[in-house]
C-alpha cells in the first residue's frame, strides 16, 4: 500500500476542475483518477503551521497554542508509520519547516527535500 498526502495553501477547492470547478487542474485530475479523493475536510487549526501540527498529531491546538514546532512529547503520525516500517519522504516548498520555530517537522521523515 502507498499513501500520499497532498497539502496546499491558498487554493479554492470549489474552483478546481477535479471538484467540478472551472479552473483546469490536470495533475490533480490524474492523481484523483488513481486514488481515493475525499469530499469533506474539517479543520480545527489554522493557519498553516498549526494546521500541520494538527495533521501530524491529531490534536486541535490553535486556541491554546499558536505557530510553533512539533514538541518532543508530540507523537507524529509520520513517526508511527516509520515505527511500522513504512518509508516516509517529504517534498515541500513550505519554507517554514526549516525556520526557527518550525524546524521539527521535516526531521520526523526518513528523508526530505525542499524546493
Amino acid at each position: 500500500m502507498k499513501a500520499l498526502m497532498v497539502m496546499y495553501d491558498s487554493l479554492r477547492r470549489d474552483l478546481l476542475s477535479v471538484y467540478g470547478g472551472p479552473i483546469p487542474a490536470p495533475n490533480f485530475e490524474r492523481l484523483a483518477a488513481h486514488t481515493v479523493c475525499f469530499d469533506k475536510s474539517y479543520v480545527g487549526s489554522l493557519p498553516c503551521m498549526p494546521a500541520r501540527r494538527e495533521l501530524h498529531t491529531g490534536k486541535h491546538n490553535f486556541l491554546h497554542r499558536s505557530w510553533g514546532p512539533l514538541e518532543p512529547f508530540d507523537r507524529s503520525c509520520v513517526e508511527v508509520l516509520r515505527a511500522e516500517g513504512v518509508y516516509t519522504h517529504l517534498c515541500t516548498d513550505h519554507s517554514h519547516y526549516w525556520e526557527d520555530g518550525g524546524c521539527t517537522y521535516h526531521n520526523r521523515y526518513d528523508t526530505w527535500e525542499g524546493f
